[in-house]
């Protein structure tokens, strides 16, 4: 597996895509992906603050579209996204190996930062995976 330490501890920003500035866990996914030369995580349309008030399976549609979904955790590879509940909210993140996710935290304290959760903290709000191997 590849070295990710360079996407641990990337302060949470709000739409933020950039180590500078900060990511959300869509922008660390996109930073991600930018950085493996995979596919753009973007569906054309602006992020604001209420966008999953006002399309609240936007998100799900989007990756639905463009990628294979799995329900099953066990069949999630490097590099898949993954979709789980934190609280109420939907939250992205990247599936590295052996249950181990990378993604933003929750910005339920001030200066949250990007890390890895293990198994145990995701599985019980996990919703889907997304396979980014087949489209």
């Amino acid at each position: 597996m590849e070295n990710i330490d360079k996407y641990i501890g990337i302060p949470y920003k709000f739409n933020g895509r950039t180590r500078e500035d900060g990511c959300d866990c869509l922008g660390l996914c996109h930073l991600f992906y930018k950085e493996h030369g995979w596919i753009t995580l973007e569906d054309g349309k602006p992020i604001t603050k209420d966008w999953q008030d006002k399309d609240p399976k936007r998100l799900v549609r989007w990756f639905g579209k463009h990628f294979k979904t799995t329900r099953n955790p066990d069949e999630l590879e490097f590099g898949d996204i993954l979709l789980f509940d934190v609280f109420g909210s939907t939250h992205l993140a990247i599936y590295l190996e052996y249950g181990r996710v990378l993604s933003s935290q929750i910005p339920t304290v001030e200066f949250s930062k990007s890390t890895i959760y293990h198994k145990d903290s995701w599985l019980p709000g996990f919703k889907a995976g997304f396979k980014r191997w087949q489209n």
